[in-house]
């Protein structure tokens, strides 16, 4: 027994052995078959990271799993990657080992993306497979080592992109899960084709057409492999939470495709179609009582080959709809719409919709839609009408708004009709279009935003050209405004890519620009961080071209007034540019001129030019919070600060200078400047009369400084200070470490009584008139250390007095030698 059981023992072991060792032995043979074949046969560079095999998984049957297959395109779409697929893995016979029958039965493809891309030369990225000439003997050679028995594919979490940049369309359907079963061979057979497609999104020409739609599929094909005709003997789709019918067969011949198809909804109710609202919407569906009852009806009969297509017939019928919200006192009644999609044989040029109408009311204010497009890919042509007055008031009773809050009535009269290369070409004569929107105390009120954007009345009149201003007002927080003027090339803005210009009056009693500057809400995660400063850098809107020709009565920035700001503010390339902006501040004026630019950092670009006439300077320093940083002692100061002067740089989300940024250059000048109690004079008492050093004045100068990587070097300028002759030169860093001197020469009467005392004993001192000293500032701003220079005063008493001074040293005493020290 025991001799039996060792040998049963020893049999397993090396049928497991055998079991392992079979992939070690047949996995590079298989891998470079596969690669060498796909290569032969495609236009593309086919990769394979790696191939495992297993003879346990499916036993007795081979698991070939590929990883990191990629099919890479060539020439113009080099860059491009058609197929990425982690891991493709493949059910096959034990036997495709040890013979050239190598068959598969079963693939799995997980989270593959297929990338369809049509170049603008109109190229595709799909064209791989070689013309029959190029492609005939690898087929006799290739037909003879693989053959599909498929009965099952399964392709789990795909991507699918289709990219026509020629035409413009963009299609993506995210999170694709498929399951086709059934013998993929022979003559004829039924396939069982269930799947879903989470997200579908669509836009063409920059238009979104589908959004977040989610489609359903489970349909059993009869399949003719023989006639390629496959036809639909049970089908149902389910478009959000729609259900729809499909019926028909395709056809596929050779090149051509054959459709017979027809579309119908398997259920009539209003419920039903409310169903196709993007599933992101959905939640807004929930506890709504619908009446009322919608259809769709649809076929696809033709055959399409190249730029020909089939006839295409869609109609939608929406027929006394109403829904009520259980939670709102208004309801959506009367709800109506025709919609029809048609097309002959032939292009998709030929195809016209037609919205025949839209219709609804809320507490009896109707709102009607009509809307007819044809001409599609070539050249489009529109025409359209809205016509509607809606209560917003009553509107929020129906739909629930969120944590928006709007008011107001909107009346609305709106026609136009023309085709787009008119719109293009800016040809406006060739457009008709009229209408007028009226605006009643409508409010918006929102918590994104920090206070209520109000519009007490204003009217929009519209023509092809323009978009007319009048009678418009905006109060926001403090602030009002008054806008008129016009607004130009909206259809190009709206309908393409084009830039909306305009010519604006702004008029203002008081704008409150510390309210402005916080209207957006700060974000929440930034609430978070208790450190954190409030971002107040915005961004300027791009494709917009928009002049506000201003005048403001007064306005306020932080703790600053202003009044009488004239000049314009062009809004224009994501840019913020100012022309001649002037101003009452400060017991002064400015004029400003100058862009903002912000950027993805949130640090914007700053090139401002400023001219500044007569500032007052206790104002200022009362103020300003980085003048005081700069001169602390400015607070005991009278007179005026005049400046011109060109800087650039960057600003920090605060709207803060980030000094290292900034350079430039320009000039200061005073007028009447008396210091009073200084610091810096006060450490002068030494040396002049302690009277003279209480109120100092400054003579009138004018000084050059030029600003490099945040640090201001001031050339050396002379004025008069206490009426003594002063030069003054210095710098000051990004660090705000200052470096300055003052180098006096002070007329002798103003010495103080130590210096008078000990010149007096001074041999010769009758010829000292005026001595110079030199005062060094150097360290932090407000903090920096004052120490006295007098190094030339000394030098000075030596040159006026050295003759006689040979013969009376021994006099000087003590307070000389202090002097000289």
């Amino acid at each position: 027994m025991k001799r039996i059981i060792v040998i049963i023992l020893i049999v397993i072991a090396v049928l497991l052995g055998a079991l392992l060792a079979i992939p070690v032995f047949f996995k590079e043979n298989i891998l470079n078959t596969a690669k060498t074949t796909l290569n032969k046969q495609l236009n593309a560079e086919v990769e394979l990271a790696d191939l495992k095999l297993s003879l346990f998984k499916n036993f007795p049957k081979l698991t070939v799993v590929l990883q990191d297959a990629l099919i890479l395109g060539k020439g113009e779409f080099a860059q491009d990657t058609l197929l990425n697929a982690p891991e493709i893995s493949a059910t096959m016979h034990l036997s495709s080992l040890f013979n050239a029958d190598r068959s598969i039965e079963e693939l799995l493809l997980e989270e593959p993306v297929l990338k369809l891309v049509v170049a603008e030369s109109g190229n595709v990225n799909w064209d791989i497979v070689p013309s029959k000439d190029d492609k005939s003997e690898q087929n006799t050679e290739s037909s003879e080592e693989f053959q599909l028995d498929l009965e099952k594919i399964k392709i789990r979490n795909a991507d699918f992109t289709y990219n026509d940049k020629a035409g413009k369309m963009l299609a993506r359907l995210d999170d694709i899960n498929l399951d086709i079963a059934g013998k993929m061979y022979g003559s004829s057979t039924q396939l069982q084709v269930g799947g879903k497609v989470n997200e579908i999104n669509y836009s063409m020409e920059g238009t979104t057409y589908l959004s977040n739609t989610s489609l359903d599929l489970s349909t059993l094909l009869d399949a003719d492999f023989e006639t390629m005709t496959y036809t639909i003997a049970e089908s149902e789709l389910i478009i959000n939470r729609l259900p729809l019918e499909l019926s028909g067969n395709v056809r596929i011949p050779n090149d051509t495709t054959f459709l017979n198809l027809q579309l119908n909804t398997k259920a009539s109710d209003f419920e039903n179609f409310l169903a196709l609202v993007p599933q992101s919407y959905e939640p807004y569906l929930k506890e709504i009582t619908t009446t009322g009852s919608a259809t769709i009806a649809g076929s696809v009969m033709g055959y399409y080959f190249e730029e020909d297509y089939p006839l295409i017939n869609l109609q939608v019928l929406v027929d006394q709809g109403f829904l009520k919200y259980a939670d709102m006192p208004e309801d959506i009644k009367n709800i109506s719409a025709e919609i029809v999609i048609e097309k002959p044989q032939g292009e998709l040029d030929l195809m016209k919709i037609n919205v025949n109408k839209a219709h609804a009311e809320i507490r009896n204010n109707p709102v009607d839609l009509t809307l007819k497009i044809s001409n599609p890919v070539s050249d489009p042509f529109f025409d359209g009408a809205f016509v509607g007055k809606v209560n917003l008031n009553h509107l929020k009773d129906a739909l629930p708004m969120d944590s928006v809050n709007i008011s107001g009535i909107i009346d609305a009269n709106l026609f136009a009709n023309g085709r787009y290369s008119d719109v293009e070409a800016e040809a406006y004569d060739k457009i008709n279009s009229d209408g007028v929107v009226l605006l009643n105390n409508f409010i918006y009120d929102s918590p994104s935003l920090t206070q209520q954007v109000v519009i007490p009345s204003g009217q929009l009149d519209f023509s092809p050209q323009n978009i007319t201003l009048g009678n418009f007002s905006i109060k926001t927080g403090e602030s009002d405004f008054r806008l008129s003027g016009k607004v130009s090339n909206y259809l190009n803005y709206m309908l393409k890519d084009g830039v909306l210009k305009g010519n604006l009056q702004l008029n203002s009693n008081f704008v409150n620009l510390n309210e402005l500057l916080r209207l957006q809400v700060m974000e929440e995660e930034n609430l978070e961080t208790p450190e954190a400063e409030e971002a107040l850098a915005f961004d300027v809107p791009e494709n917009i071209d928009i002049t506000f020709r201003s005048s403001i009565n007064r306005a306020v920035l932080n703790r600053i007034p202003i009044t009488a700001i004239t000049g314009e503010v062009r809004a224009v390339n994501k840019k913020l540019v100012l022309d001649g902006l002037d101003m009452n501040m400060l017991d002064g004026r400015m004029t400003m001129d100058g862009s903002y630019e912000n950027t993805t950092q949130n640090q914007p670009l700053f090139d401002f030019g400023f001219n500044i006439d007569g500032f007052d300077i206790p104002a200022l320093y009362q103020t300003v919070a980085g003048f005081r940083k700069l001169i602390p002692g400015a607070g005991n100061s009278t007179g005026r600060l005049s400046t011109s002067l060109g800087l650039k740089g960057r600003l920090n989300p605060q709207l803060k200078l980030i000094p290292a940024s900034a350079n430039g250059q320009g000039k200061f000048s005073t007028n009447n400047v008396e210091i009073k109690n200084s610091q810096l004079f006060n450490q002068l008492s030494g040396i002049i009369q302690q009277e003279k050093l209480r109120d100092v004045s400054i003579g009138d100068f004018t000084a050059n400084l030029t600003v490099e990587d945040g640090g201001i070097k001031l050339r050396p300028f002379t004025t008069k200070v206490i009426g003594q002759e002063t030069t003054i030169s210095g710098s000051l860093n990004a660090e705000s470490l200052l470096d300055m001197r003052l180098d006096f020469n002070i007329e002798r009467e103003m010495f103080g009584p130590d210096i008078q005392k000990i010149l007096a004993v001074l041999p010769g001192n009758e010829k000292i008139t005026m001595l110079p000293a030199g005062v060094v500032l150097k360290g932090p701003v407000g903090d920096a250390k004052v120490n006295l220079d007098l190094s030339a005063t000394k030098k000075a008493v030596t040159d006026a007095t050295k003759d006689d001074l040979k013969d009376s040293l021994n006099k000087l005493g003590e307070g000389l030698k202090k002097l000289f020290k």
